[in-house]
Parts: C-alpha cells; structure tokens; sequence
C-alpha cells in the first residue's frame, strides 16, 4: 500500500500554477521508502508467496530474475515524488511484466505505487497520461483474453485483475489529489483573505492619520495663527487699552487651542467608538479669527447653512472646517480687505473667502491647500484655491472658492424652503 502522501510546496500559493507542482528535493524519507519497499519484495520472494502468472509454467522465469526485477523497481521510487515519471516508466512496465509472467506477489504492490505515484505527485499531464496507459492496458489485456479464446470465467478474472490492479491507484490518486489541490486554494484564499485584511487595516490607519492631522490643522492652527497674530500686534502697539485687547484674545485664543487639544486627545485615547471631539470651532469664532486680522471683515452667513433641513450635518461639518482652514490661510498669509460668504442654494452650498494677497508672504507648507481640497471632495464637492485674476476686479486677491453638494448621495431630500442671506456684522 502507499504512504500517505507528503507533497513539496506545490501550485496553490499565489501565483502558482496547479497544473505545475514544484518537485521537491530528495530526502531521507524517499530513501527509506524505497528500502522498505525493496526489504519488503525480498522478504515476499523468501517467503514463496508467488502465482504461475498469467502466461502459464512454460514462460515463467526463476524466482532470482523476478526478485532482481523488483529490487529494480524499488530503485526507481527514490524518485517517485520528485521525478514521478521514472517511476512510471520503470516500475511500471517491471511489475506489469512480473504481473504476466514472474508472478511475485510484491509485483502487485510496486504495479500499484508505479500508477499511484505520477497522479499524487506529477504534473496534470502525467497524471493524464498515467490514466490513459492504465485504461489502455486494461482493455489491451482483455481483448488479448478475448482473442486467444478465454472462456468466461477466465474473462472475468481478467476484469476483476483490471479493476482492482488497474483501476484503484487511479481512483485512489484522483481522489487525494484533489483534495490536496482543494485545501491549497483554500489556503491560497486565506492567504489572499489575510493579505486584503492588512492592507484595507493599513488604509483605514492612513485614513485616520489624515483626518487627525486635517483636524489638528483646521482647529488647532487657527487659534494658534490668533495668538501669533495678537502677540506680534500688541507689541507694536502704543495704547496700553489696544495692547491689553490684544494680549487678551490671544491668551483666549491659547486657551480654545489647549481646550481643543485636550478634547481630542481624550478622543483619540478612549477605547469608545463613535466618540467625536468637543471643539470650539463656530462660525462665531471664526468670524472673530477674521476680525483680529481685519476689524471691517465683512461675513456674510446663509442662516440655512447650520439648518439640517436644508444642509446635511456632514456637509456643514466639512463647510465648517473648510473655512476655517480658509480663515486660517487668510490670517496667517494675507491682509485685509478679509470678506467671507457662505450661500445656500436649492442643491449646493458655495463658500468663497477673498483677502488682499501680501507682497512678502512667510512660505506655507501646502497642508492648508490640500486640506480644502480634501474636504471639499470627501463631501462629493470642489474647491480651488489661488490667485484671483489679474484681469479682473479682484486683481491682487486671493480667493478660495468652494461648492458643495447641500446633502450627500446617501441622504434622504428634503423639502427646501426659500433661502436668504443675513449680515452678521453683529456677531462677536
């Protein structure tokens, strides 16, 4: 009887084919096999355990001869899970033979190895090409039987042989390989599975990376652009009152940057899904961050723009800290004139803040930019971001310029009701 079988690294991980196993390398094992295979014919030949074959007395060889075949054979399974072919062409045809003539009964077991071996262990082909030859010699052997006038027992002996001598390795070896080349798919799936898993945990931690670092950009940035702005105001400042202003929103702006930091802090350290920073971010204050840069900043907000009838909670969000990423820029590189609107329509929200450009602006980063523009598209909408025209009558302006959808793909449409602007030149 065969071994169970112990393939080497066969096709089924990625990009491996089936059909092409990769032969693994000769080992110990492989030599044990074969010694035992050639202890055990000697052992059946010692014994007398034999048949007069199928050819009769006349034609049958000495034992020595049959024992000598086998031993042959047995050399030829060192081989049988590597190179599975020399196994066919050797063993095969010397058990065969022994079969017909010889009749040792170990010629049986080897003749079953022999067809065993190239189906388990070969390539597709070989394994086709095995069962062709068995299938064939059955029917070969039967006619023969046929033609030299067998009489029906004996025919039937000849198909009995054919079945269990012919028929089993193949079925057996069929079998096994296929669960072999099923568990290998599925490990290749696993493989695969596992390999997915990693790289959309790897997006999801990207992802989060980002929105951490456009958060602390939008929140955090702009108190810390006030106190900058403030701190470096009031000492150019000669009025104790204007000096002491200044020095005060810019200790309030350090405390809404330190409140915001610590909120988010205790997010991103809390073991709670769902929970979302408490931050100061309104448009109130950021109509306030314009002011320290502009005291005449003219904001103009839709009232429908925070009315989640009208706009989404996800889009007011992304619209809030849109422009405060834009009044951040505006404070920290531009001049006054400072002008934010925000309008609502019936489909879409437009934000568009425009400040005087300066001729000696501190070089960015470039974080604020794609941070628009990032959010702008999360939402489904655009955002550009530049020099006005020159051509033009805001020549000399820099304009951010934004469209978003007023409620995303995924929201349930509302009824609109008729949209007007208000000027909030009373907010604080």
């Amino acid at each position: 009887m065969p071994s169970a079988p112990v393939p080497g690294r066969p096709a089924g991980s990625p990009g491996v084919d089936l059909d092409a196993p990769e032969r693994p390398a000769l080992n110990r094992r492989d030599l044990l096999i074969a010694a035992g295979y050639a202890a055990l014919v000697v052992l059946l030949g010692a014994s007398g355990a034999s048949n007069s074959g199928f050819l009769g007395e006349e034609l049958r060889w000495s034992p020595s001869v049959s024992i000598a075949m086998m031993l042959i054979a047995c050399v030829s399974l060192v081989w049988r899970r590597r190179n599975p072919a020399i196994t066919l062409a050797v063993a095969g045809p010397l058990a065969a033979a022994e079969v017909l003539v010889g009749g040792q009964i170990s010629a049986y077991i080897l003749l079953f190895e022999a067809l065993f071996d190239p189906i388990m262990h070969g390539s597709r082909r070989l394994a086709r090409l095995t069962t062709g030859l068995a299938i064939g010699a059955g029917v070969v052997a039967f006619l023969i039987a046929v033609a030299l006038g067998a009489a029906g027992p004996i025919l039937l002996v000849v198909l009995m042989i054919s079945a269990l001598v012919l028929m089993t390795p193949l079925m057996w070896g069929w079998e096994v390989r296929h669960h072999r080349d099923a568990r290998l798919v599925a490990e290749t799936l696993t493989d695969v599975e596992h390999e997915l898993a990693a790289t959309r945990a790897a997006q999801a931690v990207e992802t989060e990376r980002r929105t951490i670092a456009h958060d602390l950009h939008d929140v955090i940035a702009g108190h810390l652009s006030a106190v900058s702005l403030h701190t470096s105001l009031a000492s150019s400042l000669e009025q104790r009152e204007a000096r002491d202003r200044s020095l005060a929103t810019a200790r309030d702006s350090a405390h809404a940057a330190l409140r915001d930091l610590r909120s988010m802090i205790g997010v991103l350290s809390t073991e709670e899904t769902g929970t979302l920073p408490s931050i100061t971010l309104t448009w109130p204050s950021l109509t306030t961050r314009l002011r320290g840069r502009d005291p005449e900043a003219r904001v103009e907000i839709d009232p429908a723009a925070t009315d989640a009838a009208r706009v989404e909670p996800s889009v007011q969000a992304a619209l809030l800290r849109l422009a405060a990423e834009a009044s951040t820029n505006a404070v920290r590189h531009g001049l006054a004139p400072i002008s934010l609107s925000v309008r609502v329509g019936a489909d879409a929200v437009t934000l568009e803040l425009l400040n005087r450009r300066a001729e000696t602006a501190v070089p960015g980063t470039g974080v604020g930019r794609g941070a628009i523009a990032h959010r702008a598209t999360a939402v489904g909408g655009s955002a550009t971001s530049g020099p006005a025209p020159e051509d033009g009558p805001e020549a000399g302006m820099w304009r951010v310029l934004a469209h978003l959808p007023a409620r995303t793909a995924a929201a349930p449409v509302e009824a609109s009701t008729t949209s007007t602007t208000v000027n909030q030149e009373a907010l604080p």
